[in-house]
């Protein structure tokens, strides 16, 4: 067995044994209490697992050590940790893997909350406390190794299709829709009381009850997923663009040796993401980087890192 099938298994082996911590600390009756405290939110099976999932991801990218082959097995992993396990009778570690609130409903239900006079239940200022510092520390780790919809899409997006039906739309357009939503809900929600992502909710699907709406917008995504690359992240989720502000300032993110690049382009080509040309530039503010590793990867002449 070669050294890098052997850091390979050494990774999983490492996530499996923390998974079974978790599994042994949170196992038995019951669900996580409706007033939870703003300390204990951060003890929650989805907070501790995706501290371990980003810093592990982090690990990997700063090392170089992530290949194609190792990031799908990541992402079906975060797909099933936090979009399928938490639907089985698994008591209160089920309930505590769930994303309840889910990554929209984080960022909207607040807005709500505040427009109908009511307290905002600690749980939404935690988790975005929590999300919002991974994503300084790394850029937009969570969404690249904790979001089970971003893992999905990014899966879904593997599958192969004829030459020419992939394509990279520019961030131009996506980010001007995705921050236009947002505008858009603002308006509507201060004034109805109504939030429009309700409508468009990939997330309501992981309840596994099947609606119609649910299902149509999970489906449509998927399908989307096939053809673009992540679609729901750029054109219409509110923590993307909440996570895309705070990439700008993120400590950890992949950076340009100038003095090794070639311009040789493979790095363009090969990642799937229209974050590369960007990053090439070295411009400050750049799209969305889900932290995938693929350019890190292909790069011929490692000039590109995950680092300070």
């Amino acid at each position: 067995m070669n050294q890098k099938r052997i850091s390979n298994l050494f990774i999983v082996i490492s996530a499996l044994v923390f998974l079974l911590f978790v599994f042994v600390l949170w196992v038995g009756e019951g669900g996580v209490e409706k007033a939870i405290s703003f300390g204990k939110v951060f003890l929650l099976p989805r907070v501790l697992l995706g501290v371990f999932l980003s810093f592990l991801g982090i690990s990997l990218l700063m090392r170089a050590k992530l290949n194609r082959k190792l990031r799908f097995y990541f992402l079906i992993l975060i797909f099933i940790l936090f979009g399928i396990l938490p639907a089985f009778p698994l008591g209160r570690l089920a309930t505590g893997l769930a994303l309840h609130p889910s990554p929209v409903c984080t960022v909207i239900r607040p807005f709500q909350f505040i427009k109908f006079g009511r307290g905002v239940p600690v749980i939404f200022p935690a988790i975005i406390l929590f999300i919002g510092v991974l994503s300084l520390i790394g850029n937009k780790i969570f969404c690249g190794w904790v979001c089970p919809i971003g893992a999905i899409q990014e899966a879904v997006h593997r599958i192969p299709l004829p030459s020419g039906l992939k394509k990279k739309i520019p961030f131009g357009i996506t980010n001007r829709i995705r921050v236009l939503v947002f505008m858009v809900f603002l308006i509507i929600v201060f004034t109805l009381g109504k939030a429009i992502y309700d409508y468009f909710n990939p997330f309501e699907f992981l309840h596994w009850e099947f609606g119609f709406l649910a299902t149509a917008i999970f489906g449509l995504v998927i399908i989307a997923s096939m053809f673009i690359y992540r679609p729901y992240c750029y054109f219409l989720c509110p923590l993307g663009l909440l996570t895309w502000i705070l990439e700008r300032i993120s400590l950890l993110k992949v950076r340009l040796d100038k003095e090794k690049c070639t311009n040789c382009m493979v790095c363009v080509s090969d990642s799937p993401c229209p974050t590369v040309p960007a990053i090439l530039e070295e411009k400050k503010s750049r799209p969305d980087c889900h932290a995938c590793g693929r350019c890190i990867e292909v790069c011929p002449e490692d000039a590109l890192r995950f680092g300070m």
